[in-house]
């Protein structure tokens, strides 16, 4: 007998009704929400099929419906607060199974999105091993993590650990043995039996926290006498591992194994530079990238000519650089934008930022609005109006500019000031009429907070010795049309960050922020001591002068750990120590900005990136070759909340602009998009 397509089943399993038969209906529709979720990939179909299932009819079958439905808006929605109502909705007494699965995961919830520890405890403990051993050891797991790491308590974290067993759950099994491995080697200091536990963990059970068991039994090795070999075997079984942060420390250490052990080169060892080679950028990882970039760049490296131990090369350059870097970081946080100035997230009268605007040509808005095809764009600092832009702190910092370095910034710019007479007259002007342009305001929802995204380390790991071969392309690639809107790459939600300003000669620091002003344009018809106060709260918010402070001082730091960099004379036969100090710099080198430009308050998304990455777009049109972009992806006007006109904005601008926005809401967003004429005063 034929067998039946997908579609054939799913209409004969329709055809089943609830009046036929109640167990087969159910029975049917748990099938059809099967075939569409994993088949089809119509996760509303199989949400509509589940919903079917009532608690009269079948308790059990309604218990893991409901359990199925929490799922699907916890991982594929992203949607916690309904998956959470979902899961609240099964009983122990309908179905046991499914009701400890759901504290699981409502475990997980509270533990992971509410970062709310007590109550994850209290579901993870309604878990009971009698109603499912696997859903048990789980949570067993991740009790003991709940103690060791958030309440730093490792006897009760110990315990916790040793409830799981093999035969419960092997994989759960293989990370409670890693993990009581750390608590011994880390807080009891007792390595001997931190070696015992490691030794517990097999890859069979979990190839992960087998291989994170190896790393540490290779540190445990490594300090051992005569342990060098072992050590070495043991960072190998790493190098197969699929965690790029376990793959990458391998490598790095296998390097320094092989230089400075002189580990023998057999037909299992490769040779300290290959093993460097493989070492890509993590972000999280910055000091072993650099750890492997140096050594790539010391001359002779098979000689061990430059470094004799690893404490001389770390405390000559490794730790300098990662604490130039540490320092970035510092900073870069403080410039980030958090929209929301108190730890209250339910006080939205305290939100002073809660928005920020985009100035541009009604040209640019009624591409983004009519053409699907048209995405918000980051584009390349190359060609900006600043000549001094992203060369402020490294001339500074007295830093090489590389003009053909292939690491590009890409950014968009955003301001606090909504209704700017001076942006007006500066952006967004459309044949030559000053003030004709338009102020985006976009609300907070439109921007990430992972400031991780603004580089991409795939890319960034192209600076690698000995990587033409990544970023060459093939023919066909290279005869690919770059304007196919079929090929575009978008990016991942990007984090907001305010620009620093800053004069070189006199060190005037200030920050980005709202205008006095905008407080009286936003309050119109309030008394001027109330407008008054509320800026008073928003500044004292904003913490500024502790802010500059704290970044003066990171700066200062920064410029004399490089000057002592510069000064060391062992060190100048590293051809990319310059390479590696601007990496450590670059998440904030497009954040500092001349004093010169205070009066813009602006903020910025960034994204930073090889030349070679597949993100970038090309014009198609030869008289806009002096532009490469990357594309947002984000749809604008599912985050505008407001245009502003500008005060020159021609007629047919408004009209097009304001029959767009008024039409019916169901062509619309929900939430209608203000449109209002600015009224500063032009001519």
């Amino acid at each position: 007998m034929e067998e039946m397509t997908i579609d054939q089943k799913i209409e004969q399993l329709k055809k089943i009704t609830r009046e036929d038969d109640i167990e087969k209906y159910i029975d049917a529709q748990f099938q059809l929400a099967t075939i569409y979720y994993l088949d089809k990939k119509d996760i509303e179909q199989a949400e509509v099929c589940l919903l079917t299932i009532d608690k009269q009819a079948n308790p059990k079958a309604y218990a893991d419906a409901q359990f199925i439905l929490g799922q699907i808006y916890q991982i594929d929605k992203r949607d916690i607060e309904t998956a959470e109502l979902y899961y609240n909705k099964v009983e122990r007494e309908d179905n046991a199974q499914a009701y400890v699965r759901a504290q699981f995961h409502l475990g997980q919830i509270y533990e992971n999105d509410k970062n709310d520890i007590e109550k994850a405890e209290l579901y993870y403990n309604k878990v009971e091993r009698e109603d499912n051993a696997q859903a048990y050891a789980q949570a067993q797991c991740h009790l003991g993590q709940i103690y060791r790491i958030d309440k730093r308590d490792i006897e009760t974290a110990e315990l916790y650990y040793n409830k799981v067993v093999r035969e419960d759950d092997a994989q759960a099994y293989a990370r409670a043995q890693f993990h009581l491995g750390q608590i011994y080697q880390i807080e009891k200091k007792d390595i001997k039996q931190a070696e015992l536990y490691y030794n517990k963990v097999e890859r069979v059970d979990d190839a992960q926290a087998y291989a994170q068991a190896q790393l540490f039994l290779g540190v445990i090795y490594q300090d051992k006498k005569n342990g060098h070999e072992k050590a070495y075997e043991a960072f190998s079984q790493c190098c197969t591992s699929n965690n790029p942060l376990i793959f990458n420390v391998a490598n790095r250490l296998l390097g320094d194994y092989v230089y400075f052990h002189k580990i023998p080169t057999n037909s299992k060892a490769e040779s300290a530079k290959t093993y460097y080679q493989k070492v890509n950028y993590i972000n999280k990882l910055f000091d072993t990238f650099v750890m492997a970039q140096i050594m790539l760049a010391a001359p002779n490296i098979e000689e061990n000519d430059l470094f004799q131990t690893r404490e001389e090369r770390d405390k000559l350059v490794i730790k300098p650089i990662c604490q130039i870097r540490k320092l970035t970081e510092e900073i870069q946080q403080q410039l980030l934008v958090t929209f929301n100035l108190v730890e209250s997230a339910n006080k939205p009268a305290q939100q002073f930022e809660r928005q920020v605007a985009h100035y541009t040509k009604p040209r640019v808005l009624f591409n983004l609005l009519k053409n699907e095809s048209s995405n918000f764009r980051l584009n390349v600092v190359d060609f900006m109006n600043d000549p001094t832009e992203n060369q402020v702190l490294s001339n500074w910092l007295g830093m090489n500019n590389d003009p053909n370095s292939e690491i590009k910034s890409f950014l968009t710019s955003f301001t606090f000031n909504h209704n700017c007479l001076n942006q007006f007259r500066l952006y967004g002007n459309e044949n030559n009429i000053i003030g004709s342009g338009v102020s985006l305001v976009f609300n907070q929802s439109f921007f990430g907070n992972n400031v991780e995204n603004s580089i991409n380390p795939d890319s960034v790991a192209l600076l690698s010795y000995d990587t033409k071969a990544k970023v060459a392309k093939s023919d066909s690639e290279e005869n690919k049309d770059d304007g196919d809107s079929n090929n575009i790459c978008f990016l991942e939600p990007l984090p907001l960050f305010r620009c620093l300003y800053f004069d070189p000669n006199s060190e005037y620091i200030s920050i980005a922020k709202r205008n006095k002003f905008s407080f009286y344009l936003e309050h119109q018809g309030r008394p001027a001591k109330m407008i008054d106060d509320e800026w008073n709260n928003y500044i004292n918010l904003l913490d500024e002068k502790n802010k500059i402070a704290k970044i003066r001082d990171n700066l200062n730091n920064i410029r004399n750990i490089i000057k002592g960099l510069k000064e060391k004379e062992e060190l100048k036969a590293l051809s990319n120590l310059d390479q590696l100090i601007n990496l450590a710099i670059m998440p904030i080198s497009c954040l500092i900005k001349h004093a010169a430009f205070e009066d813009e308050d602006e903020c910025r998304m960034i994204y930073i990136t090889h030349i070679a990455d597949e993100k970038i777009q090309a014009p198609i049109a030869y008289g806009d070759a002096n532009s490469l972009f990357v594309n947002y992806g984000q749809k604008v006007e599912d985050y505008l909340d407001k245009i502003y006109l500008g005060p020159q904005c021609q007629p047919h601008h408004k009209l097009w602009i304001t029959n767009h926005v008024r039409r019916p809401k169901s062509k619309l967003r929900l939430k209608p998009i203000k449109i209002v004429q600015s009224e500063m005063p032009l001519r």
